[in-house]
């Protein structure tokens, strides 16, 4: 530490525990080292070390438990709302792993709601998909999937568990989705939700729908729900 800087100790240290974390050394969901750990790692004072705590929790990225410790909340998935994206390739383009998990998939009458999404009728076969997408074996987020079983029966036959969804929807049924529209709002995950992202009970999240298209015919309905100190969005603007 230099405490001859003007930043403040504390600030620095909070920037050195930050960067621990974003480099993996402390990972998602374990621990950090103990409030008297730290001050004989970095030399400083236990109130040095309680001011960088509380500011990195402040931030998202610890969590304080009583009687337990300090733990760590994990990285964002950072998303640039500019462009289309596909989970398993926004995973390899931040260096990490992803895996899917399908937790339902199956042939289901369509509600109003989804019907008028996928612009067909209420009632009509529609497949339903439920994923629990993972980065680095950690949960991510729980996505929900329609599409029309008429016009997209193939898509039972694809093993989600193995292969991307939309690449393979590219690449072997020339099905080609390239515009999408998104809506986000802020929820209160279901105690079912927190119990397959690892959050406890009462958890804010981030909703995300999105309808993709194939220019202007609709391929299929999402919802996607994950932590609201999973993600962190970005978005650039021009004039």
């Amino acid at each position: 530490m230099n405490k001859t800087d003007k930043v403040p100790v504390y600030y620095q240290l909070a920037n050195k525990i930050a960067k621990n974390i974003e480099d993996g050394v402390w990972k998602k969901g374990k621990p950090i080292p103990s409030e008297r750990e730290l001050e004989k790692i970095y030399k400083v004072s236990r109130i040095t070390v309680r001011g960088a705590i509380d500011e990195l929790v402040k931030a998202g990225k610890l969590e304080k438990i009583q009687g337990k410790g300090t733990f760590v909340l994990g990285k964002s998935i950072v998303q640039n709302l500019g462009n289309l994206y596909s989970f398993t390739r926004e995973m390899e383009k931040q260096g990490r792993i992803s895996s899917t998990k399908v937790i339902t998939k199956t042939v289901m009458k369509a509600t109003a709601k989804i019907a008028n999404q996928l612009g067909i009728k209420d009632g009509e076969d529609i497949i339903f998909i439920e994923r629990l997408r993972c980065a680095d074996d950690e949960p991510i987020m729980i996505e929900k999937t329609y599409f029309s079983y008429q016009h997209y029966g193939f898509v039972m036959d694809i093993d989600l568990n193995e292969r991307s969804l939309y690449k393979t929807l590219e690449d072997e049924y020339d099905v080609n989705i390239n515009r999408a529209i998104e809506t986000f709002s802020g929820c209160m995950l279901t105690e079912d939700e927190c119990k397959k992202l690892g959050f406890k009970k009462n958890h804010f999240g981030m909703l995300v729908k999105r309808t993709s298209f194939c220019d202007e015919k609709v391929i299929c309905y999402s919802t996607t729900v994950a932590g609201g100190d999973t993600f962190e969005f970005t978005i650039k603007l021009a004039i």
